[in-house]
């Protein structure tokens, strides 16, 4: 007799595929959009504004978005308007010519773009609450879309002229549409838990000590995703082998989020965050002195520590320590304050590190996560939720 699956493997059927369209576009617009800019004639100033818009979007726009979302108590209604929304909108670039047409589509698309991966993270998190799903595995799933739209790309564009590259990105987006349009819809049970506001919640200490120890870990790789490849091959290292070193990373973020329930069954999320900022303690303080291959092959498998374990602790402090009803706000907080403020201070001040420091730049990156190692023996004390 055939088993049925069950409805929890239907859901995380359901929810893969998001993360998958997700970062299938984040995927290809990272390593090739810029291609595409260039070839509208925008300059490298130019291009480096267009690409910073998402980042401005993400803290002016997704705290506003995820409390809407906690208004209405719904998640798949505004991924599935806002995928529409970007759909449409993206296929203003077939019509653009110039920097500030280019720059207000850009603009317009950050808006909503910026937001799927916090609303996105918060549905899946907000059903593991009520059902067996991993959030880990349903996110690795983004990961593996992520270097496989990187290669893919790269085949598909070798050889063609730049105008193919926001068709394939066209695909990408319809894709992110139809994916949302497969994803359950949730509706929290009222509780005894008041709604909270944005500012109620950043005024308190507890949460707003795990906004900056986190953001500190994830703002730690600035150094690394501005200028990683430059000083490496200033050091005489080949494309090849740094292609290599790229991948390895990812490929250890894949494994451990696919084991993450195995690896780190016992571990509370602040335990994550520790583990997390320890690890990135010990991994830039070795390239601030410019490893040869061996070492950077040890020091990039530590990405699954530094980001992944770093980033499942995030996602689970918020699933654990905030009510459902302002699960949206606190998503969206997150994003907008650890990955947007506190990320984008650390990109924007790491070439003016790598320029004056050189490699010794990194050992900046070790004091951030240093810093966040301060702070989160005040997040061990704390236990159970603690918005009332």
């Amino acid at each position: 007799m055939t088993r049925l699956p069950s409805i929890d493997h239907v859901l995380a059927l359901r929810l893969a595929p998001f993360y998958i369209a997700l970062f299938m576009i984040v995927g290809l617009q990272l390593p090739f959009w810029p291609v595409w800019l260039t070839h509208k004639g925008l300059t490298g100033e130019e291009i480096g504004i267009v690409l910073s818009m998402p980042l401005w979007m993400k803290i002016l726009f997704t705290p506003l978005i995820a409390g809407l979302a906690d208004h209405f108590g719904r998640r798949r209604i505004p991924l599935v308007v806002m995928s529409a929304l970007c759909l449409g909108l993206f296929q203003f670039y077939f019509f653009a010519s110039g920097f500030w047409q280019i720059l207000v589509i850009s603009l317009s698309i950050g808006i909503f773009f910026s937001s799927f991966s916090a609303l996105g993270d918060n549905l899946v998190l907000t059903l593991a609450r009520s059902h067996k799903i991993d959030y880990a595995r349903i996110r690795l799933w983004g990961s593996i879309s992520f270097i496989l739209a990187a290669a893919w790309g790269g085949q598909i564009f070798a050889g063609s002229t730049a105008d193919i590259i926001p068709v394939v990105i066209l695909g990408a987006y319809l894709a992110l549409f139809l994916s949302c349009l497969l994803l359950p819809e949730i509706k929290p049970a009222p509780t005894a838990h008041r709604k909270t506001g944005i500012w109620e919640l950043l005024l308190v200490p507890e949460f707003a000590g795990f906004l900056i120890a986190a953001g500190l870990i994830q703002a730690s790789h600035a150094v690394l995703y501005s200028t990683g490849t430059l000083q490496w091959q200033n050091q005489g290292i080949s494309d090849r082998i740094i292609g290599f070193l790229w991948a390895e990373g990812v490929i250890v973020e894949i494994i451990l989020f696919a084991f993450a329930r195995y690896i780190f069954r016992s571990f509370s999320p602040a335990q994550l965050l520790l583990l997390g900022a320890t690890a990135g303690l010990i991994r830039w303080s070795f390239m601030g002195f410019s490893p040869g291959i061996t070492v950077l092959a040890f020091t990039q498998a530590l990405h699954g520590v530094t980001f992944a374990a770093a980033h499942l602790g995030a996602m689970h402090f918020i699933s654990e320590k905030i009510p459902v009803e302002v699960s949206g706000r606190a998503q969206g907080l997150y994003s907008a304050v650890s990955l947007g403020v506190i990320m984008g201070g650390g990109l924007f001040i790491s070439g003016y590190l790598y320029e004056n420091f050189g490699t010794g730049a990194y050992f900046f990156m070790a004091a951030s996560c240093l810093a966040s190692l301060l702070i989160i023996p005040f997040l061990l004390r704390k236990s159970g939720q603690f918005l009332y």
